[in-house]
């Protein structure tokens, strides 16, 4: 069933309602609330288009180089929550690379889907973008727990512990804090919220089922990668913050 532009836009009018309610209560979020709502349509239609070229080219390196360059966008903008250190950029790339490199394999692998734009790009999206943010959040949270912890983090070392030894509560802590989103939201998922990519196959057409076995592949790589994510970017960093933060 297509959805016809008129109606497409129609649909549009719910903003209304946050519109009205930040101008009642002077929250001064109009411009924000309609520059993003307007901003991410477009955006949307354009990748629509943009995805639809794609899919008619079926080539290996450029489905590869496209992966790449997602990768590359989501690594520039998890980095931003590590300008503590001195190039995180490449330990973001490195953390997303695996944690996508981890789930495409197994699909590969046992033959889940084949290495095909159609199939490869959107399950793709999904994973890189949930390893962006785990990745984003193992940056923000190992600092902060460092600056909570320094002064235990010293007495170890004092007592003549290694620098590993030292940070071992440290990396725990900033694991399991980073993962606690993905944890939670597994926990509830198909009873308090059903997953977009099983959403959107059912109203496709394909049997609930069939649907139901997609989403659980999704949910078992989205928990590979988060937590490859969250152990990359840890054990790459936590060195570093002798360096740039104990002195």
């Amino acid at each position: 069933m297509n959805i016809d532009l008129t109606v497409l836009m129609l649909t549009a009018t719910v903003v209304i309602i946050p519109l009205f309610i930040s101008y009642r209560q002077d929250l001064g979020l109009e411009k924000d609330i309609l520059w993003s709502t307007l901003r991410g349509s477009a955006q949307l239609l354009a990748m629509g288009y943009l995805i639809a070229w794609i899919f008619s080219i079926e080539t290996g390196w450029l489905l590869a180089g496209l992966l790449l360059l997602i990768i590359t966008i989501a690594s520039r903008t998890a980095s931003k929550r590590g300008k503590w250190l001195k190039k995180p950029f490449a330990i973001a790339f490195v953390s997303i690379f695996l944690g996508q490199a981890v789930s495409l394999s197994v699909w590969l692998l046992f033959g889940v889907v084949p290495f095909q734009a159609r199939y490869i790009l959107p399950m793709s999206g999904m994973i890189i973008g949930n390893v962006m943010v785990i990745a984003g959040l193992s940056f923000e949270r190992l600092f902060r727990e460092f600056q909570q912890t320094k002064d235990q983090v010293m007495g170890k070392l004092a007592l003549g512990a290694t620098i590993r030894q030292a940070s071992q509560d440290l990396i725990e802590t900033t694991v399991k804090a980073a993962l606690i989103p993905s944890i939670d939201s597994f926990k509830t998922i198909g009873v308090v919220h059903l997953p977009g990519m099983m959403t959107g196959m059912i109203i496709a057409g394909t049997s609930p089922i069939i649907a139901v076995k997609y989403q659980i592949v999704i949910l078992l790589s989205l928990m590979a990668s988060s937590v490859t994510s969250a152990l990359t970017v840890s054990f790459l960093s936590y060195r570093r913050l002798f360096k740039t933060s104990m002195f």
